[in-house]
């Protein structure tokens, strides 16, 4: 009874227990599962089995879905499209679509398989695909292509002579080692956005040679890298050799543009100073970290490359192996210019005329009082300045920067003038009074002389009175204030016997006057 009652309470507290996980939401994680991975029909984060490819007819149409890719390739019909719903694995070991034409329409989906058999025609398209494609109709024109498709193969064994074919797909196909691997193809087809990298073929590219070199591969020898051929054997094989001239067991074939992120370019120097001279810098260029070669895998074309601006160089592919056209820019700057020599200052005749003048100018410099504020100078001559300082430089211009000034002052040629005239005036007219004194002196004795002998003096008692009047007249006058004349007048020691002299002749000549008038007053 014990046991029957505990049972029953278990039974009852797990069905209480499923009831509240219930209410919570706790078992909408299988029902919310967004089935990232389908495996073998099954969901492998929910496990629940999947339906996730539908077979539609050419127009669209579904005709049923499927949990597994062998069996919706059985179901499918020739012409038929194999859409996936989510990301599909198959892990059989072998699937056989048959005698029939598919399309696999990944869906931006992903789609893994083991090994994938038809004897048909194949196009995949629009996502991922992984795995072993084989088609064994050797001789028949079936073709597998493609299209916008990231693939990795492990291996590719298409006989059919439709071969491959690549529109905006990158397949890269790399194998294991295995004694038997395969990289069989009777013809490959590119086109320029698509890339098809090889690596570890035991035995490269084989075929049964059932078409000519130029029909089987002669389309992608643009594709080949650097250095890599084509060979063809009739009734034998298209095959690539390497740069030794062996069976290429690894190669990455691709349209390989100037403008492809493996190109690296430099240029040095990368900006010049302007001299006036053509500027083209080295240019480096590399693919994948191989240097090409310039004047064999490319030429350079510079432009604009003189004056001060962006220059350019345009380089070229011209070798099979690369293709198309790169630009790049380098700069030229302004040079600096030296300041104005030479320039010579014409003054001013007198203030406020402004005629002074700088010469030896040219157009291509200006001037300025405070070099703040510039004025363009147009001729050889700056004509029309007032008395001052002028900073004078060579203009900026396309190719140079503005000079540093040069500084030219404009004076006043009338003032220096006059103040040179009065020093020389001052010294010409001190001497001048001197010789005059002296020579006046001369003339009054002279006449005093010649009137002295017409009316014959009858007192010489009275003129040698007179005259001693006067000597002690002088004497006294020149006596007590010689020294005090001396001092006022500036005249050195040494001309003391010459002022003597001409003071005394005046003073004679003043006493002969007066005698003579005396005498006429008596008569």
């Amino acid at each position: 009874m014990r046991k029957k009652f505990l049972a029953t309470i278990v039974a009852v507290g797990l069905v209480a227990v499923a009831a509240f996980a219930g209410a919570n939401g706790l078992t909408e994680t299988q029902a919310a599962c967004e089935h990232s991975q389908v495996k073998d029909g099954t969901c492998v984060d929910c496990n629940d089995p999947v339906e996730c490819i539908e077979v539609e007819d050419a127009s669209g149409t579904a005709k049923g879905t499927y949990s597994k890719l062998e069996d919706a390739a059985a179901a499918a019909g020739n012409g038929d499209i194999l859409k996936l719903l989510y990301n599909c694995e198959s892990t059989s070991a072998y699937i056989d679509a048959g005698n029939k034409n598919l399309t696999i329409d990944l869906n931006k989906k992903k789609l893994k398989a083991v090994h994938f058999e038809i004897m048909g025609s194949l196009v995949i398209e629009n996502g991922e695909y992984s795995g072993y494609i084989r088609n064994a109709a050797t001789g028949n024109e079936h073709t597998l292509t493609f299209e916008n498709v990231r693939a990795d193969l492990t291996q590719l064994g298409w006989y059919a002579k439709g071969g491959l074919k690549l529109v905006n797909s990158n397949i890269e196909q790399q194998h294991d080692g295995a004694t038997f691997t395969e990289w069989w193809l009777e013809k490959l087809q590119m086109d320029q956005t698509s890339v098809y990298k090889i690596t570890n073929s035991p035995s490269g590219l084989s075929n049964y040679g059932l078409l000519s070199l130029d029909e089987a591969v002669g389309g992608i020898e643009e594709f080949l890298p650097a250095g890599y051929t084509l060979d063809g054997q009739p009734n034998s094989y298209n095959t690539i050799l390497d740069e030794t001239g062996t069976k290429a067991r690894s190669v990455e074939l691709r349209y390989r543009r100037l403008t492809d992120a493996k190109v690296s370019v430099s240029i040095d120097p990368t900006s010049y100073v302007y001299d006036g001279t053509a500027k083209e810098p080295t240019v480096t260029v590399a693919y994948d970290g191989k240097k090409l070669i310039a004047g064999t895998d490319y030429t350079c074309i510079f432009s604009d490359n003189i004056n001060v601006g962006t220059a350019s160089v345009k380089i070229t592919a011209k070798s099979k192996t690369y293709h198309g056209e790169i630009v790049k820019n380098y700069t030229i700057e302004k040079a600096p210019q030296a300041a104005p020599t030479g320039l010579t200052a014409v003054n001013e005749s007198a203030t406020g005329k402004k005629d002074g003048s700088v010469a030896n100018a040219a157009a291509t410099m200006e001037y300025s009082t405070d070099q703040t504020t510039w004025t363009a100078v147009t001729g050889t001559v700056v004509n029309g300045l007032a008395a001052g300082d002028y900073f004078v430089r060579y203009k900026e211009s396309a190719n140079y920067y503005a000079s540093p000034s040069a500084k030219v002052t404009v004076g006043l040629a009338a003032s220096n003038t006059t103040e040179a005239s009065t020093t020389e005036s001052a010294t010409t007219e001190s001497v001048t009074t001197e010789n005059t004194t002296t020579e006046t002196a001369s003339s009054e004795d002279t006449t005093t002389e010649d009137a002295t002998d017409e009316e014959e003096t009858e007192d010489v008692d009275t003129e040698d009175e007179t005259t001693e009047v006067l000597h002690e007249d002088e004497t006294e006058a020149t006596g007590d204030k010689g020294k005090n004349d001396q001092k006022k007048t500036g005249v050195k020691t040494g001309d003391a016997f010459a002022m003597k002299a001409a003071v005394a002749g005046m003073l004679i000549s003043f006493g002969m006057a007066c005698v003579v008038i005396i005498r006429k007053r008596r008569k």
